[in-house]
């Protein structure tokens, strides 16, 4: 096949994809490029329309994808536009520009981009089958009015169709990690319902994140917010289990977009101490070993975390 390809650019639509209700009610343009990776050896023998992609048809794809269910981010667009176009092609590279985001600052275009093999086509229908579960979500804010930034994100995502708060904690208070100078953190954590994949979920967070001005600068810097996907378990794990709180039952992922369980939550009282409150019989995996939440938290007691 060597690099043949057909590229579409420029191909503008109104959608109602953003965070904001405004940005829903109203809509805005979205101009999306996209490269198909495909065979044209056929096509370019033979000179007949039916041995290649038809980009009249990309484009209407891709224009109704545009047009359609509002998305909150544009990766989870651009995702989406993949996934269709990967019925036509062996392999997709999607970018969707969001000229028009509300952005304070001068700009002249913001953008994403994802690219998706027939293997990624395999990893969609997998999601479809095991969409939705329970999560644990860690809340923390450091930065202007902390403790308003982590009500109003738990708010945001309870308002989200696809999400129901099960359980929050009380706000929490800790000392910052990772020896950069900087204010107390406030810490909560929430049990949640979605009739999401974990994947999605993720990317729910992160556009409330974004909302609230999130950026990724320092490690171990001041957050304006973090919203970390802690557990989550599928609706047939729960079946199985003892519930949110039973770590046997968790989802399982390490890739370059979500691991799961959240790496280092077994690590931090800021994150064991609010979620012992909302679920006291909860289990951790810790280096082979399942502890409580509270055979952790002992452990764990020098690190200091105090209610807010």
């Amino acid at each position: 096949m060597g690099d043949d390809r057909i590229t579409l650019t420029g191909l503008k639509a109104r959608g109602f994809h953003g965070v904001f209700d405004f940005e829903k009610r109203e809509g805005q343009d979205f101009v999306v490029d996209v490269v198909l990776h495909a065979d044209h050896a056929q096509a370019g023998a033979s000179d007949r329309l039916e041995d290649t992609i038809n980009y009249a048809d990309v484009a209407q794809i891709v224009a109704d994808r545009v047009t359609g269910e509002p998305f909150d981010l544009i990766e989870a667009l651009a995702w989406a536009i993949a996934g269709d176009l990967l019925r036509v092609a062996g392999s997709v590279e999607v970018t969707v520009h969001k000229p028009q985001a509300p952005i304070d600052q001068d700009f002249q275009d913001v953008s994403v981009t994802v690219r998706r093999t027939g293997v990624e086509r395999e990893r969609l229908q997998h999601e479809r089958r095991a969409r939705g579960g329970q999560a644990v979500i860690g809340v923390g804010a450091n930065m202007g009015n902390p403790a308003e930034t982590v009500q109003s994100a738990m708010d945001a995502l309870d308002l989200h169709p696809h999400i129901t708060i099960l359980q929050r904690s009380s706000l929490y208070r800790s000392a910052p990690v990772g020896g950069v100078e900087q204010d107390d953190f406030i810490n909560a954590v929430m049990t949640v319902e979605a009739t999401l994949s974990a994947y999605e979920l993720l990317g729910v967070c992160q556009g409330i994140e974004l909302a609230h001005g999130r950026t990724r600068d320092v490690r171990w810097g001041p957050r304006t917010l973090d919203l970390d996907l802690i557990r989550f378990t599928p609706h047939e794990g729960l079946g199985r289990g003892e519930g949110l709180g039973d770590a046997g039952a968790e989802l399982k992922l390490t890739d370059p977009v979500l691991t799961l369980p959240h790496p280092e939550a077994g690590n931090r009282a800021f994150v064991l101490t609010p979620w012992h409150e909302i679920d006291p019989s909860a289990t951790i995996d810790v280096d082979g070993a399942t502890l409580t939440l509270r055979e952790r938290l002992e452990e764990l007691s020098d690190q200091g975390v105090e209610r807010a």
